[in-house]
């Protein structure tokens, strides 16, 4: 089940070449979302130095654990896999579309593009993943950002 949950950086931008209309988006606090088991929250101790030095637990996956971007990609895994039937051709594309928490994906005209969008935000949010900023190269009514020219992971 869990064969290649992150991509290769490389593999991901030649993906999104592939059609003239590129789409990303960002899972706002994604790491946030997503709870810890309490039995687990032993490994997520904090230390807070004060008085009698308290012990907090995360209770939250934390960002910048070496392990949190492999949950977080297991959790939208899960989520596409247990997804409606109904909107099997955008969970589809979706599968091969995060890169941790972006969401990237490219389109052959203007009608996917609001397609791909409006459903994204229906599938997305079944699990408290909200997509925001959405950004494209060409203009639509959901695009928050469109300039001609899409920026992803800091290139052109």
């Amino acid at each position: 089940m869990f064969t290649d949950l992150i991509e290769s950086l490389p593999d991901i931008l030649d993906r999104f070449r592939k059609f003239p209309i590129g789409l990303s988006a960002v899972i706002e606090k994604s790491f946030l979302q997503i709870g810890v088991a309490p039995h687990d929250r032993d490994y997520l101790r904090l230390f807070y130095p004060r008085d009698e030095g308290e012990i907090y637990r995360h209770c939250r996956v934390v960002f910048g654990v070496t392990s949190s971007p492999f949950i977080l990609s297991a959790c939208i895994e899960y989520l596409l896999d247990h997804a409606l039937h109904d909107f099997s051709d955008v969970v589809q594309k979706s599968w091969q579309s995060f890169y941790v928490d972006n969401c990237l994906e490219c389109v052959k005209d203007v009608i996917e593009e609001i397609y791909f969008i409006k459903i994204a935000r229906k599938v997305m949010p079944t699990a408290c993943f909200n997509l925001r900023g959405w950004e494209s190269n060409f203009p639509c009514e959901y695009v928050s950002k469109s300039s001609g020219i899409t920026g992803v992971f800091g290139l052109l």
